[in-house]
């Protein structure tokens, strides 16, 4: 079984580079200056180390006191200059870097967000953030230190071979064969290296999942008395992960040993052989001394290449990581961008329509069918597990309806353009969610509006006391999930954000379902102007904001 595994994850692996080749073409002008600013530092080292070789043959010479001035300066600036290019080098490599991972980030949130939350809620969210995180740090690293890395390990041990074949051609021959030896050190060891890595970062993925999963999940448990359950998850995922740690480093430190092996006899043999031809008269000082430190230039590219194969390897795996999830959203299907846009945001009409979610064998929601004009209110009640929330979900666009019809403006849904139905529709969820956060941001959410509009919406659904108790006013911090506040607060503060974003149609899930019914009551006066001039659809299992005369959609066996 595993030589038949072994070809497939071969190719998996040539498909990662590839597609990462093929990342870098927006910045590929910029990393052939890099390359061109290694060979320029290659060549300042061997500047230096013959600079170094007429100071330390002058200096065994009592004999001769003049001072080489022209070595001295050529030293200092070979010195200099080795120092300026490694910024520019690094400067070139980690702009580079940066915008490659700024571009995946990208295309990963925008595929994300197009794919929406109802889809997006069933995958391994914790997977997902690592990658989207840490992950796409790691690749910067992958390509800010390998890729520069490999190609100065392309160029510069043929300039160093070059330059001991000149100046000592037995001396090259020697570092040549012992050179020969690095690539099949590298590839045997490297593909240990890889697969180390690979699984180390699969079950990193495993572990942020779980223990996402666990925090989300800990009130549950505590209340079932099943916390040592979750613990002992946890720790058994800890423990593969740790395993899958030392798998990497044992990899990395036999590669490392391996190469500083063949680096360490081949720089050996050099010095030795060079000491006995200057012994035998057959070689000068000067020559023996630069032949001594140049070979190590050979074969520190080499190293360093492979020392940071092994550290930019997380980076990889979560290139591969990324690559999967952004396959398979570009895989799902998607309403076509760029299509029709109705002539108006009503009639909302209902056909017989049906949806089912990707991991569920039966119906959620079945031959549901309604007609809503401009500013008419529908409130839609049933039992739990009846389908409103469904229903919700797929009139904003986040779940597609498997069966019927459902229209906008007499234009089909699957036909309209979800960029232009998104900015209709506000929806207030039972639960909204509060970010570690300002106020103002939690209800600006990136758009914009003034600091009158800001208050103005709070005083209407009831929550001016936020600022009032608190000297930061609209810059008070609320917690992550809304700690700091109740959660009727919380429920009033997603109304708050639909009267900001003031779209024509509003779908408001059991946006009521923490408040009594005296706050209830005063927010359907105190919105009662405003929801007069929106199209509304609200679920719950008690009345709302909506109006009293409101039509109503019984699911789950009544009147459809």
């Amino acid at each position: 079984m595993a030589t038949q595994r072994t070809p497939a994850a071969q190719r998996g692996r040539s498909n990662v580079d590839r597609r990462l080749r093929s990342e870098l073409a927006p910045v590929r002008s910029a990393l052939a200056v890099s390359a061109l600013v290694g060979t320029l530092l290659t060549a300042t080292v061997i500047v230096q180390a013959f600079a170094l070789a007429d100071l330390l043959a002058w200096a065994v010479h009592p004999n001769d006191q003049r001072i080489p001035l022209a070595t001295l300066i050529a030293l200092g600036a070979a010195i200099a200059a080795r120092a300026m290019l490694g910024l520019i080098g690094e400067g070139l490599t980690g702009r580079s870097a940066t915008r490659v991972a700024t571009a995946l980030r990208q295309r990963l949130l925008s595929a994300v967000v197009e794919e929406g939350p109802v889809a997006v809620s069933s995958r391994r969210s914790g997977a997902l953030v690592l990658t989207a995180t840490r992950g796409l740090r790691s690749l910067e690293t992958y390509i800010s230190r390998y890729i520069p890395a490999a190609m100065s390990a392309a160029v510069a041990p043929i300039i160093a071979l070059g330059v001991l074949a000149v100046s000592d051609w037995p001396s090259a021959l020697v570092a040549l064969a012992l050179v020969v030896l690095v690539p099949f050190v590298m590839i045997r060891l490297g593909r240990r290296a890889a697969a180390a890595s690979t699984r180390e970062w699969s079950r990193l993925s495993s572990l942020s999942t779980r223990s996402l999963e666990l925090l989300r999940g800990l009130p549950t448990l505590r209340a079932l008395g099943r916390v040592d359950h979750g613990r002992t998850e946890l720790s058994a995922a800890s423990e593969a992960v740790a395993e899958s740690i030392d798998a990497t480093l044992t990899a990395s430190l036999s590669s490392g040993a391996a190469l500083e092996f063949v680096a360490g006899v081949g720089v050996g043999l050099v010095a030795m052989l060079a000491g006995l031809r200057l012994l035998a008269g057959d070689l000068s000082l000067t020559t023996a001394f630069a032949v001594i430190l140049v070979t190590p230039e050979v074969f520190l590219p080499l190293r360093r290449a492979g020392a940071e194969f092994h550290a930019s390897q997380e980076g990889r795996a979560a290139a591969e990581s990324l690559y999967a999830v952004l396959d398979d959203l570009d895989g799902a299907p998607k309403r076509p961008s760029g299509a029709s846009v109705p002539t108006a945001s009503t009639p909302v009409v209902a056909r017989a329509i049906a949806a089912r979610y990707s991991d569920a064998p039966t119906l959620a929601l079945s031959e549901v069918s309604f007609s809503l004009g401009e500013h008419e209110h529908l409130r839609i009640s049933g039992p739990s597990g009846s389908g409103k929330s469904t229903l919700l979900a797929v009139l904003a666009g986040f779940l597609p309806a498997v069966e019927g019809e459902l229209s906008i403006g007499g234009v089909d849904l699957d036909a309209i353009d979800p960029t232009w139905w998104h900015q209709q529709v506000a929806l207030v969820p039972q639960r909204p969610h509060v970010f570690a956060a300002t106020l103002r941001q939690n209800l600006l959410l990136g758009g914009q509006a003034s600091e009158a509009d800001l208050h103005r919406a709070l005083e209407h659904v009831g929550l001016s006391g936020l600022t009032r108790d608190d000297p930061a006013g609209l810059d008070r911090v609320l917690g992550e999930g809304g700690t700091t506040i109740s959660a009727g607060e919380r429920q009033r503060l997603g109304l708050a954000r639909a009267l900001l974003l003031d779209r024509p149609i509003l779908l408001l899930d059991e946006s009521t379902s923490h408040l009594d019914a005296e706050t209830v009551a005063h927010l359907r006066r105190a919105l009662a102007g405003w929801l007069d001039q929106r199209t509304v659809i609200e679920v719950g299992h008690r009345p709302g904001v909506a109006r009293r005369d409101a039509a109503t959609l019984e699911l789950g066996g009544g009147q459809r």
